[in-house]
């Protein structure tokens, strides 16, 4: 035994990949309070002209890192990262470093979402056709500019939308 006594652990409890409404999702094993740091959304930092250049379902899996760079998270965690028009989480880059975040209480067993919008700069391209079945659905996902002036501002006040990506509005 330590001479200071038995020392402990946390056990770190992620969330699980699943079947979800669009394929597989992330969903919560544990409940998350708002603000509350859910996982490291780990990766390789890969440049834009990578991304354009290996596109399809390469490109619709990154996450936006910096002017010039985007987070391919792999076959980790934030691979299986879902889009909805009534997200319940966020991105927020610290330390060079993005991490999901939840925006709202999460209750273990509910699948982790984010608005994709929210980590798409005013000048990305990208655009997807939305699928969330929420009563809020925009009907496309596109760059976070074009989204509804109060929705944009709902969002900015949450803290869901990185600095970086509020840099790139015009």
């Amino acid at each position: 035994m330590p001479v200071n006594g038995p020392t402990f652990t946390r056990r770190v409890v992620k969330p699980v990949v699943r079947p979800a409404r669009t394929g597989l999702g992330l969903f919560a094993t544990r409940a998350y309070e708002p603000g509350c740091t859910i996982i490291k959304i780990a990766g390789r930092v890969v440049s834009a002209s990578l991304l354009w250049e290996r596109g399809g379902a390469f490109a619709d899996n990154c996450f936006r890192f910096g002017p010039e760079t985007y987070l391919d998270p792999g076959d980790d965690l934030g691979r299986y990262l879902n889009h909805s028009c009534a997200p319940n989480a966020g991105v927020r880059k610290s330390n060079n470093q993005l991490f999901l975040f939840a925006a709202s209480r999460i209750a273990a067993g509910r699948e982790i979402v984010i608005d994709y919008s929210t980590i798409l700069g005013d000048d990305d391209i990208w655009t997807m056709r939305c699928e969330c079945g929420r009563r809020e659905c925009r009907g496309r996902i596109r760059r976070f500019g074009t989204l509804p002036p109060a929705t944009r501002w709902l969002y900015l006040e949450r803290g869901l939308v990185p600095k970086y990506i509020v840099g790139t509005l015009r």
